[in-house]
C-alpha cells in the first residue's frame, strides 16, 4: 500500500462526520440510563406513579426523572433483551463512524434488523419467565424477562403458546434473532473480512484487460474500497481531476495509475448458447413457404437471399419491375399465418437496397453475449471516444455507438422487453473503458431497485440518487459544470474536451476566472436517468427545461445523457425532449402508436422482446434491427466489485446545494426570467418572492391563483401559502368561505422589512 493510501486509512478511524455521531451519543444516553449499577433504580420507578417523593433514593438516576421514565418503557417493552439490543446498536453505530471502510449504506433492511433482533430476543427470554426471576426482580420486571413483547408473544399465556410448544416458539424466536444478526453482518463486516480475504496473494491466473489488446501481468485485489469521501466545492462545482499544482495530493487518495481495468474472465463465455439460432432446415422451408405465399397471391417476386440474426431471419425479396411495393405489404396477414410467425416485420425497401426485407422470428434463439461483443476487433481497437456495446444487427455485425457523438440516448420500451439489460450493457462497456478520473457517471433510479448493484462504484458524482426531488438539482449542476468547463476551454482556446484533454502541457499554470489552476484533463459526465415517467409526473417542468438545456450544448464539454423509459407516451417523451434526443432505442411497445412516439414510425410493436430493438442511429434515417447484448446479474456484480476494489469513491456534495439563480437568471421552479432587483440568491426565496409579487398584484391570496400563476402543483403552492402566512404577507384562513387578508401593501413600500425577513 502506497503512503498516501496508508494515512487515508488510519484517517478512517478518526475522521468524525456529524450526523453520524448522534446515534452512538443516543445508545450511550440510553445504555446508562437502563443501567443498575450506575443509575437506573427501581424505587424511582414508583415515583412516576406518585408516592416516595421524599425518600432520598429517588432522582438517583443522572438524567432526572426523563432518564428514569425512558428507561422504564424501554426496558418494559424489551425486557432484559434491552441490554443486547443497546450494545449492538451502540457498537455498529461506533463502526460507522470512527472507521468507515467497506461499509455499505443504510437501508431501511438495516434499520428494521435492530428492531427485529430486539423483538427476537423478547420472545425468546419470554418463554421461560422464571428462569431470569433474580435479575429481573431487581428491575422490577419479575415475571417478564422479555418484557411486554416477550410476555405477549411467547409466554405460556402468550398467542404463540395457542399454535405450538415452548420447543416451537424457541426455534422460531431463534430464527428471527439469527435474520437480523445476518442483515447487520452484510452490512457492516461481510466486505471487510472479504477485503482480508482479498488482500492475500491470489493463486488464481488474473486476465487483464490488456487480454483483449496487450498482455499486461496478472493483478492483485488488496483492498476493498471505503466509505465514500465528500469533496466540498468552495464556489463551483470541484474538478474530479487533481491538477499538477495542487501542493496535498492526499485529497484525492486513490492511486489511478495502478488502477486496472476489468478484465474478459469476469465475463461468462456462452459460446454453445450462442450457436443456436435458425438451422438451415428452417431457413428453407420458411423461404419456400413465402415464396409459395406470394405464388399463391400473384405477385411477381423472388425470395433472393436470407440472413440469419440471433433471434430473427431476414428474407430478402426482389419484386419484378412494375410491381408495387404495397402489394408485398398488403400480405403482411397472410405471409405471417403462412409461416406460423407470432409476429412479422417488414422492410419496403430495405434501406440502400432495391429489396424488401421480410424479417421471421427463429425457432430457437440464440443468447448474445458481452464477451463475445468484447473479443471484436472494433471494440479492442476502436477509436470511439465513448464506445457503448449494443449487439449485433441483423447481418450479424456487432454495434457500437460512440455517445460522445450521439451525444445523447433516450430508451424506451415496455416491461421485460430487454431495457434494464439494454442499460446494464451500456454501463458494463463504460467501465471495461474508463477510469474514475477519466468517467464519472450521475445515476437516477427512482424505482430503487434498477441501480443498486452500482452504489459502490467509484466513477459516481453522487450516490445512486433515488429521491425525484433531487434530480432537479442534479440536472442543474450538470449546467452549471457545462458553463463552467465552457470557460475553461475559453482560457485555454480550445473548442471541445478532446481538444483540451489532448492539448500540450502548459509552462506554467492557467487559472480559472476563480483563480483556481486548470487540470490537465477533465473527464467525461455521464448522466443515467433510468425511469424518466416518474420523475416528469414530480418536476416536469424543472426536468424537461434542465434535460433541454444540457442536450443542446454540453456536447462539446464531454456531458452527456442516457434516459430511458417503460411509458412511451407523449406526457413522457414529449416533443422537446424527442427534439433533443435525435438517437434512440425502442424495445417492444404495446402498439404502433408507442413506436410513433419512440421512433416517428411503426415497428416497435412488432419487436419479440427479450432484447429484441430497433436502434435509430446518429445521423441517419434508416432504423436497424439488433439483438442486444445480455450481461446477467452475476456479470454485472463481477464487474462492479473489481472496479470498487481498485478505487475510493469520492462524492461532491455540492450537487444537492440549490444553486445560486443569479448566476444564469433563471429561476428553477418555471424557467422564466428573475428581476434584476431581486437580491436573494436561493431559488427556494426567488419563489416565495415571485408568490408575494403576484398575490400583491392580483389581491387574490388563494392556493388555486398561486398554481395559476406560478405554473406549480397545489401542494407546492399551498405550502408557499403556508410560508407567506408565517412570513406576515397573509392572514390565515378562518373558514373556507373566507377569503385570507392581505397584510402588505406593496413589495416596494416594504422592501427593507421583506430583505430581513426573506
Amino acid at each position: 500500500m502506497s503512503e498516501v493510501q496508508g494515512t487515508e486509512e488510519k484517517n478512517e478511524w478518526v475522521k468524525l462526520r456529524p450526523s453520524s455521531i448522534i446515534m452512538p451519543l443516543l445508545c450511550v444516553v440510553l445504555l446508562l440510563a437502563i443501567c443498575p449499577v450506575l443509575s437506573y433504580n427501581t424505587e424511582e420507578v414508583h415515583c412516576l406513579a406518585g408516592g416516595l417523593e421524599d425518600s432520598p433514593l429517588i432522582h438517583s438516576n443522572i438524567f432526572g426523572k426523563l432518564g428514569t421514565a425512558i428507561a422504564w418503557r424501554f426496558l418494559l417493552t424489551f425486557g432484559v433483551a434491552g441490554y443486547p439490543l443497546v450494545l449492538l446498536m451502540l457498537l455498529s453505530s461506533l463502526r460507522r463512524v470512527f472507521w468507515r471502510r467497506n461499509l455499505k449504506a443504510i437501508s431501511w433492511e438495516y434499520l428494521s434488523s435492530f428492531l427485529l433482533f430486539g423483538v427476537g430476543l423478547s420472545m425468546f427470554l419470554g418463554i421461560w419467565p422464571e428462569a431470569f426471576k433474580g435479575f429481573t426482580s431487581e428491575l422490577n420486571l419479575a415475571t417478564l424477562p422479555g418484557g411486554v413483547i416477550g410476555q405477549r408473544l411467547s409466554s405460556p399465556a402468550g398467542c404463540l403458546t395457542l399454535f405450538m410448544n415452548n420447543t416451537g416458539a424457541a426455534i422460531l424466536s431463534l430464527a428471527i434473532i439469527a435474520l437480523p444478526i445476518a442483515v447487520i453482518w452484510y452490512f457492516d463486516w461481510l466486505d471487510i473480512f472479504k477485503a482480508l480475504a482479498a488482500s492475500q496473494p491470489s493463486k488464481a491466473d488474473i486476465v487483464d484487460k490488456t487480454s483483449l489488446a496487450e498482455p499486461v501481468p496478472p493483478i492483485e485485489v488488496t483492498t476493498a474500497p471505503p466509505e465514500p469521501k465528500v469533496i466540498q466545492a468552495e464556489k463551483h462545482p470541484a474538478s474530479v481531476n487533481p491538477t499538477p499544482t495542487q501542493p496535498h495530493q492526499a485529497e484525492t487518495p486513490r492511486s489511478i495509475d495502478k488502477y486496472e481495468y476489468p478484465t474478459i474472465d469476469l465475463l461468462d463465455d456462452r459460446s454453445a448458447a450462442e450457436r443456436n439460432g435458425a438451422n438451415a432446415r428452417e431457413i428453407e422451408r420458411n423461404a419456400k413457404l413465402l415464396q409459395k405465399t406470394l405464388d399463391d397471391f400473384n405477385v411477381p417476386a423472388r425470395v433472393v437471399s436470407q440472413v440469419s440474426a440471433p433471434q430473427v431471419t431476414q428474407f430478402e425479396i426482389m419484386p419484378e419491375a412494375g410491381v408495387r411495393l404495397n402489394a408485398i405489404t398488403g400480405l403482411e396477414s397472410n405471409i405471417k399465418m403462412s409461416l406460423a410467425a407470432k409476429t412479422l416485420r417488414i422492410l419496403a425497401p430495405i434501406p440502400g437496397k432495391n429489396l424488401v426485407g421480410i424479417q421471421v422470428p427463429n425457432e430457437t434463439r440464440a443468447v448474445v453475449s458481452v464477451r463475445s461483443l468484447m473479443q471484436d476487433e472494433n471494440w479492442r481497437k476502436g477509436k470511439d471516444q465513448i464506445p457503448l456495446l449494443l449487439g449485433k444487427s441483423i447481418n450479424g455485425k456487432n454495434v457500437i455507438l460512440d455517445l460522445a457523438k450521439a451525444p445523447h440516448l433516450l430508451i424506451a420500451g415496455t416491461t421485460g422487453s430487454g431495457k434494464s439489460v439494454c442499460m446494464n450493457l451500456l454501463i458494463t462497456s463504460m467501465l471495461y473503458k474508463f477510469n474514475p478520473e477519466e468517467l464519472r457517471l450521475i445515476m437516477v433510479d427512482p424505482k430503487v431497485v434498477e441501480f443498486q448493484a452500482y452504489t459502490t462504484l467509484p466513477h459516481l458524482v453522487v450516490p445512486v440518487i433515488n429521491e425525484v426531488e433531487k434530480v432537479p438539482l442534479a440536472l442543474k449542476w450538470a449546467i452549471n459544470e457545462m458553463e463552467r468547463r465552457y470557460r475553461v476551454l475559453a482560457k485555454v482556446n480550445v473548442r471541445n474536451l478532446e481538444d483540451f484533454n489532448k492539448r500540450p502541457k502548459a509552462e506554467e499554470p492557467v487559472l480559472d476566472d476563480e483563480g483556481n489552476p486548470i487540470p490537465d484533463k477533465l473527464p467525461f459526465i455521464v448522466i443515467i436517468i433510468d425511469e424518466l415517467a416518474d420523475i416528469m409526473a414530480v418536476a416536469k417542468k424543472d426536468v424537461e427545461t434542465n434535460l433541454s438545456r444540457i442536450a443542446a450544448k454540453s456536447r462539446a464539454v464531454g456531458i452527456h445523457t442516457i434516459i430511458a423509459t417503460q411509458r412511451p407516451d407523449t406526457k413522457v417523451i414529449t416533443g422537446t425532449i424527442k427534439a433533443n434526443y435525435p438517437v434512440r432505442i425502442a424495445f417492444r411497445v404495446a402498439s404502433h402508436i408507442d413506436s410513433q412516439t419512440i421512433l416517428g414510425t411503426k415497428g416497435a410493436e412488432s419487436l419479440l422482446g427479450y432484447g429484441d430493438m430497433l436502434f435509430q442511429p446518429p445521423g441517419a434515417s434508416n432504423i436497424d434491427r439488433i439483438q442486444c447484448g445480455m450481461a446477467s446479474d452475476e456479470e454485472r456484480n463481477r464487474v462492479v466489485a473489481f472496479c470498487a476494489s481498485q478505487a475510493t469513491q469520492h462524492f461532491d456534495e455540492t450537487v444537492f446545494v440549490s444553486p445560486d439563480d443569479g448566476t444564469d437568471g433563471m429561476d428553477s421552479s418555471d424557467g422564466e426570467e428573475i428581476s434584476a432587483d431581486v437580491p436573494s440568491s436561493n431559488s427556494e426565496e426567488q419563489l416565495i418572492r415571485k408568490a408575494t409579487e403576484a398575490i400583491l398584484q392580483s389581491r387574490r391570496p388563494t392556493i388555486s391563483y398561486l398554481q395559476r400563476a406560478l405554473g406549480i402543483g397545489y401542494n407546492k403552492a399551498a405550502t408557499l401559502m403556508e410560508e407567506l402566512e408565517a412570513r406576515g404577507v397573509v392572514g390565515p384562513q378562518l373558514s373556507p368561505s373566507t377569503p385570507r387578508q392581505i397584510l402588505v401593501t406593496s413589495s416596494k413600500t416594504n422592501s427593507n422589512e421583506d430583505n430581513q425577513s426573506f
